[in-house]
């Protein structure tokens, strides 16, 4: 399917705030067609077109605007393109029927006109170091990152300089508004050559960004939804995340782009809400689709689906991921061929704390709350005191109908023990050697931790990509299927 084509279908991204915008004009010369527009639609590139009716020399149409960006006016087969600022009410453009694409004889008023004259004039005299690509280059070709960080500082400094000697022309939440895009654009190119570099080095550990270049970022600032206008906060929101997924686990490299996906999941859903929320997830599958397995990019599609007015979104990707959506996990086929059993029914041999091995299936009969996780994994250790107080919660009867099996991919014994004393960890605990490599995580398709499974009475499984102990949904759900 052409994803190009099924972003257009994505005409608007939340009307209930976008502004009503009047385009309007007259024509000088023979005004003998129509006018066609396209004005910027959303967050992924997509534009609304329309025909635009002339009427004695002059046109009026009326759209609604979610976000800032270019319009593109053709007329007589002359293109002109016009920046649009969200918050703009109005913009009146006169010009010759045979020379729109002149810049010299085109007039412009409304409140939209000095936005347009000084994103023009940013565009030409900055040009593509103000996009995305260029900065991915510069940090590729960087040498350090005291270096990148000098070079952007100083061209952001000389845009600022030039909206400040425009300030008097421009609305002061304009002024606000791209005062902060800037300041998104130079948090970006940090992760930028954190990304970059990460990627071209042989070593196992990523690259990081000195901590005192980014404190001003956190999650809080993440969730300003409003600054998802700005494209380079749209970038910096998905690199946020994917950066925090790496701190997490000491900056060690993922093993595939799956695990890194699957992490930054877990991190978006605990840390992102509303409208930043949704557009991480809908950027991040969009962009990951061909590296993820498809189980994974459904449970991402129905977390999303449960967010509210979430409807734009969700259409969006099922019209883009229509056939990944509905395809099978390759891992998840290799293993069923192997024991020529279900999916559901998948089994583990693990070795148990008196040192005897014991299988999964044993525990047939108990809702079974699965955790697999690592001594070294510092995300699953901050989830060892919210197991804990979810079991408190339980009662005497129902935790004889559900257990919590721990999981560890640690590679020696003494490691394991010490950790399970040591976090007090409470439950049944199996050991399946080898890391990445082991029995467990290559027969649940696993590439990150923590990861939660569930199992029912019949020990087959539920949800294999389940809540973490600190979701509060995760009681209701082991409780429905106690029955209790």
């Amino acid at each position: 399917m052409n994803k190009l084509l099924t972003i257009a279908a994505l005409v608007l991204v939340n009307t209930a705030w976008a502004q009503q915008f009047r385009f309007t004009g007259n024509i000088s010369g023979m005004a003998d067609e129509n006018l066609r527009v396209e004005f910027p639609q959303g967050y992924f590139g997509n534009t609304l077109l329309e025909d635009v009716a002339v009427s004695n020399a002059s046109f009026s149409k009326t759209v609604t605007i979610p976000t800032s960006g270019w319009m593109k006016v053709s007329y007589h087969d002359k293109d002109k393109t016009l920046f649009v600022w969200k918050n703009a009410t109005s913009l009146n453009i006169n010009f010759d029927a045979d020379f729109l694409d002149d810049t010299s004889t085109v007039r412009l008023s409304g409140d939209g006109a000095a936005i347009h004259d000084f994103a023009s004039q940013i565009n030409d005299k900055f040009g593509e170091r103000l996009s995305v690509d260029w900065l991915s280059g510069q940090a590729q070709s960087a040498t350090n990152i005291d270096g990148m960080e000098m070079e952007i500082f100083a061209l952001r400094n000389d845009v600022i300089f030039a909206l400040n000697k425009a300030e008097a022309q421009l609305p002061a939440d304009f002024l606000k508004a791209y005062k902060n895009h800037l300041a998104y654009y130079y948090y970006l190119s940090l992760f930028k050559f954190s990304e970059m570099k990460t990627a071209g080095s042989s070593i196992p550990k990523a690259t990081e960004i000195p901590k005192v270049l980014i404190e001003g970022l956190d999650w809080e600032r993440m969730n300003k939804s409003s600054e998802l206008d700005s494209k380079f906060f749209r970038e910096l929101l998905i690199q946020f995340v994917n950066y925090r997924a790496l701190e997490a686990y000491d900056f060690m490299k993922f093993p595939d782009k799956q695990a890194v996906v699957q992490e930054a999941f877990n991190l978006a859903r605990e840390n992102l809400k509303g409208e930043s929320l949704q557009y991480f997830l809908t950027k991040t599958m969009l962009a990951n689709s061909a590296n993820m397995q498809p189980s994974l990019l459904r449970q991402m599609r129905d977390y999303l689906s449960g967010t509210e007015s979430s409807d734009v979104f969700v259409k969006l990707v099922a019209d883009s991921l229509s056939e990944e959506l509905l395809a099978k996990d390759d891992e998840v086929e290799i293993v069923l061929n192997d024991t020529e059993s279900s999916h559901d029914e998948i089994d583990v041999e693990l070795q148990g704390l008196n040192g005897k091995m014991f299988k999964l299936s044993e525990l047939k009969g108990k809702v079974v709350y699965l955790d697999i996780w690592a001594s070294w994994c510092g995300p699953c250790r901050k989830q060892f005191p919210a197991a804990k107080a979810l079991k408190a919660q339980l009662s005497k009867k129902e935790k004889k109908s559900i257990e919590f099996l721990y999981i560890s991919i640690d590679n020696t014994e003494t490691v394991w023990k010490r950790a399970i004393e040591e976090l007090g960890i409470e439950g049944v605990h199996g050991l399946s050697k080898g890391g990445w490599g082991s029995e467990a995580t290559s027969k649940f398709g696993v590439s990150s931790i923590p990861r939660y499974l569930i199992f029912d009475k019949k020990g087959k499984v539920v949800d294999d990509n389940a809540p973490r102990p600190s979701d509060p949904n995760l009681l209701k759900i082991l409780r429905k299927l106690a029955d209790w």
